[in-house]
């Protein structure tokens, strides 16, 4: 499986800011995926994430990025030590999203930039992903939540990136494993419906529509 071969991910941060010299703080790293496309160019590039066999992947995936088990919800940090503070897909997985970007406002001085990245519920990903969990109601709360976390709204960046898997085989096997759950008929024939006559494509191209929100802290 290929996510975002064109990295237009980093494409879009960096549309949003000069990442060259910067202390970064992400905030949801996972394994790494995204925080290896920029970490050479941070002048630091810090990577927290609570699940302890995530972060053990991205620390042997990212040599460029300290890797730091913790929670965007009490940030083991002192105040005003990043310049930008980048939540990758990860704001709406906290239980209070205003603390969480309580949090993130605190360790960055003002001037200093939060970056939100999340999928949108209308991507095509998201929506292969229900089969297993339906966060489309965190999605929403977290966008009415930014208006409200006293950080300036300086721009919004709407864009798609592309995945690729070898066969329906390659696809079903990713998520059953992304979610840690095993294998079931049920869910396998809820995956072929979605994907419909493109479940017997080979390879098989899905698009993941994101939205990545710059704020800063005034």
């Amino acid at each position: 499986m290929i996510q975002d071969q064109r990295r237009e991910t980093l494409k879009r941060l960096l549309s949003c800011t000069a990442i060259e010299k910067k202390r970064i703080l992400e905030i949801g790293c996972g394994s790494g995926r995204v925080t290896q496309m920029y970490a050479k160019l941070a002048q630091l590039a810090v990577c927290i994430e609570p699940d302890h066999t995530a972060l053990n992947t991205a620390a042997h995936t990212v040599a460029d990025a300290a890797c730091v088990r913790a929670s965007g919800m009490d940030l083991p940090f002192q105040s005003e030590c990043f310049d930008i503070v980048f939540f990758s897909f990860s704001l709406h997985h906290h239980p209070d999203y205003l603390t969480a970007l309580s949090e993130a406002k605190r360790v960055i001085p003002p001037g200093g930039l939060v970056l939100v990245l999340e999928p949108t519920p209308e991507s095509e990903i998201q929506r292969f992903c229900k089969v297993f969990e339906d966060e489309d109601h965190c999605l929403t709360a977290v966008e009415k939540t930014l208006p409200d976390c006293k950080l300036e709204t300086i721009s919004r960046h709407r864009f798609s990136t592309d995945w690729e898997f070898i066969d329906f085989e390659d696809a079903a096997e990713y998520f059953f494993r992304y979610y840690s759950q095993s294998p079931n008929t049920e869910k396998r024939n809820a995956l072929r419906e979605f994907l419909g006559s493109q479940a017997h494509a080979a390879p098989i191209h899905m698009t993941d529509t994101l939205m990545l929100t710059c704020l800063r802290r005034p």
